[in-house]
């Protein structure tokens, strides 16, 4: 996925900064405001995801795989949003949209390129469950393609430099790795045991 991507990031703005970001790999991307790529179904993308995870997850509870893997994925899902909220309030680097240049941090607040937070949540989304099925079902391999397609996305939408999506998508995949070693979701701490029952039970 990152060599695609890396492959896929060419300048389409007024310039790439001195030294090109971390790494050199930052240039600015073509802006797609239409189709695939646009913001719309950026967004609608992220509701379903998250909709439908939340949904699983308080209709199965903790009892059966499914519901487990849910609450994984929420707990590495919301875990993520704030890491990436607190790193991107550190680094305050400017977008694509708002600054040409790669190389500019600590720009002030209002600033929140660097990591990508969406990336990262849709790379805390599959991780769980494609650690729990990647031996028995080897075709979960394909939710890859979310996190994948949520960076070209925001690459076009001219919202993140490259190594915003690739960061974004590496902290995600630790908070992911990370809440299906987890005994019990860090959500359902307050229930003392970390159990949910799953509404589906109460009927």
């Amino acid at each position: 996925m990152a060599w695609a991507l890396i492959g896929a990031a060419h300048a389409g703005c007024t310039g790439d900064g001195s030294h090109g970001g971390l790494l050199g790999l930052d240039r600015c991307d073509e802006f797609e405001a239409s189709g695939i790529y646009s913001r719309s179904n950026q967004k609608r993308a992220d509701l379903v995801v998250v909709a439908g995870t939340l949904g699983v997850a308080l209709w199965n509870g903790t009892e059966t795989p499914t519901g487990r893997t849910a609450w994984q994925s929420l707990d590495s899902m919301v875990t993520t949003a704030v890491a990436t909220e607190v790193m991107k309030n550190v680094f305050q680097r400017p977008r694509p949209s708002q600054s040409d240049d790669p190389d500019l941090w600590r720009q002030g607040a209002g600033h929140k390129s660097f990591p990508s937070g969406e990336v990262a949540m849709m790379a805390a989304f599959v991780t769980p469950i494609i650690i729990e099925h990647r031996e028995d079902t080897p075709a979960v391999w394909a939710l890859a393609a979310l996190p994948a397609y949520m960076a070209r996305a925001r690459l076009a939408s001219q919202a993140h430099w490259l190594s915003d999506v690739l960061v974004g998508a590496g902290v995600g995949v630790a908070g992911g790795v990370l809440s299906a070693r987890r005994d019990s979701p860090l959500l359902l701490v307050p229930t003392g045991d970390g159990v949910f029952i799953g509404l589906r039970h109460r009927f």
